[in-house]
């Protein structure tokens, strides 16, 4: 018999012959969990556990649903339903769920099979009693396997086996955090073998009691304490810490980092994820390279990476450094990774570290093939690869602004690779509620240990100016803490000026103030850098400051030189632009420089910087990223008319061609664009961008002939993204306001775009005679400027004019000839494999209206190989949809659910971002699984994909859908009449007789001329007629 094997704890999982199952929705996976730990329940009682906010008769039925389908994923000897009134788990089926283990005997090989929670991740969204009923039994779980910890190690004292006690002991606190009891036998354990360990220890419960509970220790714990703290002659770690003159204070702070640590090299911190937070200038970033200075580097990877706010709209910006870093410490390790990922980081991070051999060769990323979910997956395989060579620590300064993608590769690094890899991060204070919602999935997850780092008290201020300072007054040390607010980058500023013999009693000193006496005794050519390496907020080139400054390349040297004795600047040598790079040493002095200069110095030095970017764009650096910094640089120096330009450019080149159906590649898009998904949710920012921006320009009458040009492309952008939601009347409207400036200013390519946006309406709303219009002026526009790609773009428009209005011999000569336009086009240039893909997908078409379903399966297959089977675009969803159902109307249903699978795999790459055009195709897919499925006997699964299905007439009123969902309805009404399961599924949904669906069906059918469909509606109900 086959067997079930259930993981319970950490992370749920359900293996049904070794092998995992994933199930179609929670609550199914719910239902059979609280069944493994109760054995049995009654129908009543998991209605309401699971459906409690609905009625009892659609409870009810959703629990019926529910058995039925882990019945079929499983076994039908899984669950014994003899009794109306109870369900109950066959236990003969289930081999292991680990519960057994949980005994006074068996406690050790317990926790060490399940660390983690009970269900821990696991969700069940609208199932409050259920979720009441998960944390009662965590909470059960958790105290039963106290007891049973605590009997045990009991026995291993009295059989004075202390290292393992002490191990039992530290897993026993990490359970019960507060149990003193605990921490005092560790602590005489550790007392016994002369260890410092006994009174850090004791401090980390003194911490946690007072942040958690605002209590102290038990008189009991305190006594035990001073008694050990007293026999110790030696130094604490205190001492050992002030010591280090470049550093004071922050014992706690660093003893729990170092206690965090300890337990991730241990065993893997349950807790992937540490984050300081506190003021900016605080010293959480001095703690944590005091931290790193404790850690032996031979044994552990550290990678660091900065976030910065000019970036925080950039797809995986603040991964690069790591990336960096990683790769390269892959290759050195000779670690061979596959090309394909290879290839893949070399995409999204192009100044990476890749082998030799792929160096040699010109690297084309298929960037259709990844969607983003497996670029995400590379990415995070990539740095468990580094973290299986050692332990690894990912250092991230300023999370807070880290982009949304990024805080979503990091939560899957952290999940999959917690064990091997951790995140230290730091975040200021004043922006931790602009992440709450973002660390709310970490807390969920139960990642998330958070730090706070506060100000220094004013003792703590004398303290450290009497150390640095031995000579220092009273009145001084006090005014200190007045100056500088406990703020330990202001207090050490201070405590330097001070020793430097400057006067600090002029006015409050604040951090402008010290800024303002280290930067003010720089050379003019050294200030002239300083404000150029400001503009720039991550580094500068060494190229860009020589170009922009106009300064003597020997001078140069020697102004960089000084910047970097006064430690203003330094070398950037993990710069992603190659030979030297500057950044300042904080973001503060970067900040300070910045802002001491007036309006017009900041717009004319970031104009400068924008300016020689545009003539690195000319020579041959066209990037994305090259794009988005010149835009950050007319933005900051006001040139609006620019900003509208390079904003027009950003929009066209990398977001507004993936809206078609078969989109016309480039060298932008060589055969797509890795966050296509990404780029489509953006898009919308854009438009509203460049709108406000128009008005702008607009309003204050700036005479420029650009500006119908901008215009031009922005109705044309905004038409486009209008059109493909399905908005139709607003995107004809605006194309057509587009055409008539466009036509007037001789604005061809624009004009060739307009057309061509109407066809794809027409196309959608099957409008032959709107078609063969535009085409015919598309194709006129293309031969008087000799364009034969459009040319051919263009027949391929008629031929679907043709074929709407039935002529079917037309329409194909005219798919033949683009098809042999462009097959020619192809031999010169690879970016042409959508168009010749939907030429044999049209041809198809026509195969399928001539009813010769077999060639026309053929030529929908030859179209889904030329564009590649793991390609993500709308147009593949397309073919594999069309070859789906015409397997279907040829009864092969197991080719149809194969290709329709893999439209569905496609699908996910889409996220929520679907056009009208696609989803139209998804509702077919709905239509013909549904059909499928009632006639395999599936009736649960039927009424799924059928609910889909009628979502989109939900959204839109799309006859060809409506006629197709009719169709469905009379087939599955038919089929009631003989199959008692179906009817019971489907009764409240199909009220009226199949003939009156049937009669709709026909209607619509008829009425739009779809000859094929009204065939395979006589055809169905001529064979259900023959059975009875």
């Amino acid at each position: 018999m086959a067997k079930l094997r259930a993981v319970l704890f950490e992370k749920p999982a359900v293996y049904w012959n070794d092998q995992k199952m994933i199930f179609p929705f929670a609550k199914m996976e719910a239902l059979l969990y609280y069944l493994l730990v109760t054995g049995e329940a009654t129908r009543e009682g998991l209605a309401a556990l699971l459906w409690g906010d609905m009625g009892d008769h659609a409870a009810k039925r959703n629990l019926r649903n529910t058995v039925y389908l882990l019945r079929k994923m499983f076994s039908v000897d899984l669950l014994i339903t003899s009794s109306r009134a109870k369900i109950v788990l066959n236990q003969n089926v289930v081999s292991a769920t680990d519960l057994e283990l949980l005994t006074a005997t068996d406690i050790v090989k317990f926790l060490e099979k399940n660390s983690g929670e009970f269900l821990g991740g696991f969700y069940c969204k609208d199932a409050a009693s259920f979720d009441q009923w998960v944390t009662e039994k965590r909470e059960q779980f958790r105290m039963n396997s106290i007891n049973y910890l605590t009997k045990y190690i009991i026995r291993l004292i009295n059989q004075k086996e202390y290292t393992s006690a002490k191990k039992y002991l530290k897993q026993l606190i990490g359970m019960d955090a507060y149990n003193e009891s605990a921490y005092r036998v560790l602590m005489k354990i550790y007392e016994k073998e002369d260890s410092y360990k006994a009174v850090e220890i004791y401090q980390d419960l003194e911490r946690k009691m007072a942040q958690d509970l605002s209590l102290l220790p038990s008189a009991k714990t305190q006594e035990l304490y001073r008694r050990i703290k007293d026999r110790k002659s030696s130094r604490t770690i205190e001492e050992e810490v002030v010591s280090n003159q470049r550093f004071f204070g922050r014992e706690k702070e660093l003893l729990q980092l170092r206690l965090w640590l300890d337990d991730f090299y241990q065993k893997g911190h349950s807790k992937q994820m540490i984050l300081l937070q506190g003021d900016q200038g605080v010293g959480k970033s001095a703690i944590i390279e005091q931290l790193f200075a404790s850690i032996p580097i031979k044994h552990n990877n550290i990678f660091r990476t900065q976030c910065y706010q000019a970036e925080y709209e950039y797809v995986y910006k603040a991964w690069n450094n790591i990336f960096l870093q990683a790769m390269s410490c892959l290759m050195q390790a000779d670690v061979h990774l596959p090309v394909l990922w290879q290839q893949v980081i070399a995409y999204v991070f192009p100044t990476t570290k890749i082998s030799e051999t792929l160096l040699q060769k010109e690297i084309t990323v298929d960037a259709y093939k990844f969607s983003a979910t497996m670029v995400e997956e590379i990415m995070c395989e990539v740095l468990g690869k580094a973290a299986n060579l050692k332990k690894t620590i990912l250092l991230i300064e300023d999370i807070h602004w880290m982009d949304k993608q990024g805080w979503l590769l990091l939560w899957q690094v952290l999940r999959i690779h917690g064990k091997h890899i951790i995140c230290i991060a730091t975040c200021h204070a004043e922006y931790l509620q602009q992440i709450d919602k973002t660390m709310e999935e970490f807390e969920r997850s139960n990642m998330l240990e958070h730090l706070e780092i506060g100000r220094f008290s004013a003792q703590d201020v004398m303290k450290l100016s009497v150390l640095r300072l031995p000579g220092i007054s009273k009145e001084m040390q006090s005014r200190l803490y007045d100056y500088t607010g406990g703020n330990a980058l202001f207090l050490i500023e201070c405590l330097n000026l001070i020793a430097a013999g400057r006067d600090i009693s002029h006015g409050s000193i604040r951090l402008n103030s010290v800024l303002k006496e280290r930067t003010g005794n720089v050379s003019d050519n050294a200030r002239k850098i300083l404000e150029i390496a400001s503009v720039f907020f991550n580094n500068v080139n060494y190229e860009v400051l020589q170009a922009i400054s106009k300064i003597n390349e020997f001078e140069l040297v020697e102004v960089l030189e000084e910047l970097q004795q006064k430690q203003l600047l330094m070398e950037d040598l993990d710069s992603d632009r190659g030979g030297s790079a500057y950044t300042f040493y904080n973001l503060q002095i970067r900040n300070y420089v910045y802002n001491q200069m007036s309006t017009i110095r900041q717009r004319m030095f970031h104009k400068q910087a924008a300016s020689y970017l545009e003539q690195q764009l000319q020579d041959g650096m066209q990037s994305k990223d090259v794009y988005e910094h010149i835009l950050y640089h007319y933005t900051n120096a006001d040139e609006k008319l620019k900003m509208l330009d390079y904003t027009i450019k950003l929009s066209e080149k990398y977001f507004c061609p993936q809206y078609e159906m078969f989109p016309e590649l480039n060298r932008y898009y060589p055969t797509g664009y890795v966050d296509f998904r990404e780029s489509r949710s953006q898009i919308t920012t854009y438009l509203e961008k460049i709108k406000e921006l128009l008005d702008v320009l607009v309003h204050s009458k700036i005479a420029d002939e650009r500006l119908n040009a901008y215009k031009v492309a922005y109705w044309e952008m905004s038409g486009r993204y209008h059109i493909w939601r399905g908005e139709h009347l607003l995107g004809l409207k605006l194309i057509h306001q587009m055409l008539r400036l466009a036509s007037m200013q001789k604005l061809r390519e624009y004009q060739i775009k307009g057309y061509q946006q109407i066809i794809y309406c027409g196309i959608q709303t099957r409008r032959a005679y709107l078609i063969q219009e535009f085409a015919l002026k598309l194709l006129h526009l293309t031969e008087h400027d000799e364009l034969p790609d459009k040319k051919a773009t263009a027949l391929r428009f008629l031929g679907i004019a043709c074929a709407l209005k039935g002529q079917y011999q037309e329409a194909e000569n005219y798919y033949r000839q683009s098809l042999a336009l462009f097959k020619k086009l192809a031999t010169r240039n690879r970016f042409y494999a959508f168009t010749i893909a939907a030429a044999q997908n049209y041809i198809g078409d026509l195969r399928r209206e001539s009813f010769d379903y077999q060639a026309a399966l053929h030529h929908y297959e030859q179209a889904a190989r030329i564009a590649g089977h793991k390609n993500i675009s709308e147009g593949v969803a397309l073919f594999y949809i069309n070859a789906g159902y015409t397997a279907f109307q040829l009864n092969n249903y197991a080719k149809s659910i194969a290709y329709l699978t893999k439209a569905l795999s496609v699908a996910e790459g889409f996220g929520d971002q679907k056009g009208y055009w696609c989803l139209r195709g998804y509702c077919t897919l709905n239509c013909v699984l549904a059909l499928i499925a009632v006639r395999q006997h599936r009736p649960y699964e039927a009424r799924m994909y059928f609910e889909q299905a009628k979502d989109f007439l939900k959204k839109y009123n799309d006859q060809y859908q409506n006629g197709l969902i009719f169709r469905t309805q009379a087939e599955i009404k038919l089929l009631m009449r003989n199959d008692a399961k179906v009817a019971e599924v489907f009764e409240e949904d199909l009220p009226l007789p199949a003939v009156d669906y049937y009669q709709q069906a026909r209607k619509v059918f008829y009425k739009m001329g779809m000859e094929v469909e009204l065939k395979s509606l006589e055809d169905m109900m001529a064979e259900y007629s023959s059975k009875r």
